[in-house]
């Protein structure tokens, strides 16, 4: 989702994240002929990710994120793992090159 909306004050972490999006379409396009596939899937907030525990305000932080995402919560794991799921399968077999949103509504 940081690559999407240019939302990090941390620059280089901005940059790594929009690289994988761009290289995703280049692995799209140039190897789609040869049968394979890829996509990128933006995950919004994620909760429980390495850093969770050990922010300075996590009271704070949870008001602010149930706050600002429509579903009204940051997303777990198992929201997301349909996801990658589906792509995986013969019924996604023409999706290559895309970026998924999974946030929440966030970037609605």
């Amino acid at each position: 989702m940081t690559a999407m909306s240019g939302g990090s004050p941390n620059v280089a972490y901005l940059s790594g994240k929009h690289g994988l999006l761009v290289f995703s379409r280049h692995i799209a396009r140039h190897y789609g002929d040869k049968g394979i596939r890829c996509n990128c899937i933006c995950p919004g907030t994620l909760m429980q990710t390495p850093n969770w525990d050990i922010h300075p305000d996590p009271v704070g932080r949870n008001e602010r994120l149930h706050g600002s995402i429509p579903v009204g919560r940051p997303a777990e794991p198992e929201d997301i793992a349909p996801w990658i799921t589906f792509l995986a399968t013969d019924e996604a077999r023409y999706g290559n090159g895309s970026t998924i949103l999974v946030d929440g509504g966030l970037s609605a």
